[in-house]
Parts: C-alpha cells; sequence; structure tokens
C-alpha cells in the first residue's frame, strides 16, 4: 500500500519549507505525512540504485494524518502522475493507472484533464514553476553577483537533492516524446522575477567588468550547466555522493567559469 501524497515542497537552504498554497499551489515533491484511505508513495533506495525516495520534512509526530479527501483532484492526480510516470515510464502509465493510484475515478480525470498529455503537461508546468519559485526565493536580498551565481548553484542543488523524485521528472524524462509544442526548459533565462532579476543583475555586473562579456547564453549555460550535469550523473547513480556534498565546490566553479 502506498504512504504519502505531495502537500509540501522542500525549497532552497534559505528557505525551509513551502506549501502549495505559498507556491500558488505548485506541485514539487511526493512528501508529507501518510493519508488516510491510501495514497500516493515513493520508492526507497535499493540494492545501490538511487530511486526516487520520500524527501525529508519536519512534521510534528502529534499531527493526525490527513484524510485523501482533503485534497483536490487535480493534486491527487499530479501526485499520482508523478510517481507513476517517473517509475513506470510516460508510455507505460495509463488513465486507469492514475485511477487506481489517485484514488479518483477515470471520469473525475477526464473531467480534470482532456488526456494523458495534459496531466503530463501541467505536472511540467507545476514542477517547473516550483523549481523557479525556489531558486528566486533563495536570492531574494542577494545584489552581490558572485553571491547570486554561487546562491543559486546551490539552491538548484539542494532543490534536486531534497525533491528526487520531481528532479526525476524535470531532468532525465524524454519531455518531447510525449508532450507537444514547444516545451519550455525549467532553466530558461525567461521573463519571469527570476528572469529579470538575474539579467539586471548580469547586465549590471558585465558594465562593472565584474564577469566576462559573454552572450548571456553562454552566461546561462555555465551557471545553470555545472549543476545540471552533475544532478543528472548523481539521479542516474553515476555520482556517489549527494549535491550538498559538492554545492560549495561546484558553485564556486561556476562563478569562475564567469567572473572577469
Amino acid at each position: 500500500m502506498s504512504q504519502s501524497l505531495h502537500t509540501t515542497i522542500a525549497t532552497s537552504p534559505r528557505v525551509s519549507v513551502v506549501t502549495p498554497s505559498q507556491v500558488s499551489g505548485k506541485l514539487a515533491a511526493v512528501a508529507g505525512s501518510p493519508l488516510q484511505g491510501g495514497s500516493v508513495s515513493t520508492s526507497r533506495r535499493v540494492m545501490g540504485r538511487f530511486a526516487p525516495p520520500v524527501p525529508t520534512v519536519v512534521r510534528d509526530s502529534s499531527t493526525p494524518p490527513r484524510d485523501i479527501r482533503s485534497f483536490s483532484s487535480r493534486e491527487r492526480i499530479l501526485a499520482a502522475a508523478l510517481k507513476l510516470f517517473v517509475e513506470r515510464g510516460y508510455f507505460n502509465t495509463n488513465i486507469p493507472d492514475l485511477s487506481r493510484e489517485s484514488r479518483c475515478s477515470v471520469g473525475s480525470i477526464y473531467h480534470t484533464f482532456k488526456n494523458k498529455e495534459e496531466v503530463a503537461t501541467a505536472l511540467y508546468h507545476e514542477g517547473m514553476s516550483a523549481f523557479r519559485s525556489a531558486l528566486l526565493e533563495s536570492l531574494r536580498g542577494t545584489e552581490d553577483v558572485a553571491t547570486l551565481v554561487r546562491c543559486i548553484v546551490r539552491s538548484f542543488l539542494h532543490f534536486s537533492e531534497v525533491n528526487q523524485q520531481l528532479s526525476r521528472y524535470l531532468w532525465l524524462c524524454r519531455h518531447s516524446e510525449f508532450m507537444s509544442g514547444h516545451i519550455k526548459h525549467p532553466t530558461v533565462l525567461g521573463f519571469d522575477e527570476l528572469g529579470r532579476l538575474l539579467t539586471k543583475a548580469l547586465k549590471t555586473a558585465i558594465r562593472e567588468k565584474k564577469i566576462k562579456e559573454m552572450n548571456a547564453h553562454t552566461i546561462w549555460s555555465l551557471m545553470f550547466g555545472i549543476p545540471l550535469a552533475y544532478v543528472r550523473d548523481w539521479l542516474d547513480g553515476y555520482n556517489p555522493l549527494p549535491p550538498s556534498a559538492v554545492a560549495d565546490e561546484l558553485a564556486e566553479a561556476a562563478w569562475r567559469a564567469i567572473s572577469a
């Protein structure tokens, strides 16, 4: 029997635990307390291979388990989709599977989403938004560009380590195989608040000759490419050390790659 349904998102070291309502209801990771009446679970590490574990979330042991009916159908469907798409794969998961795992009827799923692709797309956009919101929160109040670059790399690594199941979906799944249209990557520069903050900071740093004068996409690739490459290899089991163990080293490498 499965054990837990997503209730929280663990974000950067400067932001402890953010509830879905605090991130505009954005999905992040399957976490939280056991639920009554059935729920969605995650796997644990087995035989040395990294399977999606339940992230560490501080919870008062006196808090009673939440009834699954307290979650909306949409939340339950997306949490079930995250678990099944990661563990079985998108093409090996069907609507009846989502129905059983989420405890939502097939009719309820089709009332909420047009089809399975729309479930996958919604899950991707929720995860992307949660990831970018976590990075943004970790950067608030940071003005020094060197501190900003190091902080964003550390936050990327922390988010990926704590929210492993979501990270597998964001960083390892081949979304172009089952999602149509233009797929906006979570690490794209973007015109949201995070993108505007970083664009302004980097332009100012170039003008002040604190970082090299490079194409914006090159700078972006260096800042995000370094932690992303490590996280992908770690999720695949090639890197034995967790991201937190190398966060300072990778943050420093990213800064040296772009600093003048």
